[in-house]
């Protein structure tokens, strides 16, 4: 919210105009950071660990992850690259949405509207592609595992953060 100093000095009155925002973590911006930085630990957590597919009816099991699996992919599973690519893009907003966080909450001068509408964007986007990736992986695997359940708190902490960033946007503009 703007402030006026005034300032006094050799008998001549001059005013500044200053922009200071008061920023608590305790409302609207202490929950958008602890979504973001749940959403980032779950986040990393599915997109590293291979527990998207269990099924354990062999010697070696059946697992997947996005990038190991015990048992051989075949080029048909064309799901399974487009998982990859979308969690893979996904990371990157995942991690934009992290700085911005940041530059909103701690960074001075700077407009943090503009930061704080980028982070509704980013976070909309990125929810978008963690949805449509976890309902491709879904859709076409039976035995969904654990680390596909964690994606998926992902994507429903990532979509609460970008609803609580939009509703700051709006308090931001009244």
């Amino acid at each position: 919210m703007p402030t006026t100093v005034t300032t006094v000095s050799t008998g001549a009155r001059v005013t500044q105009r200053t922009t200071h925002h008061d920023l608590s973590l305790h409302g609207r911006a202490g929950a958008i950071l602890i979504l973001i930085l749940l959403c980032f630990l779950t986040f990393l957590i599915s997109f590293t660990t291979s527990g998207w597919k269990t099924r354990l009816s062999d010697s070696c099991g059946t697992h997947r992850g996005l990038w190991e699996q015990c048992q051989a992919i075949s080029s048909s599973y064309g799901y399974h690259l487009t998982t990859q690519i979308l969690m893979s893009l996904a990371l990157v907003g995942v991690v934009v949405i992290v700085i911005l966080v940041f530059l909103y909450l701690f960074a001075t001068g700077i407009s943090k509207y503009q930061v704080l509408l980028g982070l509704v964007i980013t976070s909309f986007i990125t929810f978008t592609l963690l949805l449509i990736a976890v309902i491709v992986f879904g859709v076409n695997v039976s035995y969904l595992g654990w680390s596909y359940g964690v994606a998926c708190v992902s994507t429903i902490l990532c979509l609460a953060a970008a609803i609580v960033a939009a509703m700051q946007l709006h308090n931001c503009l009244h």
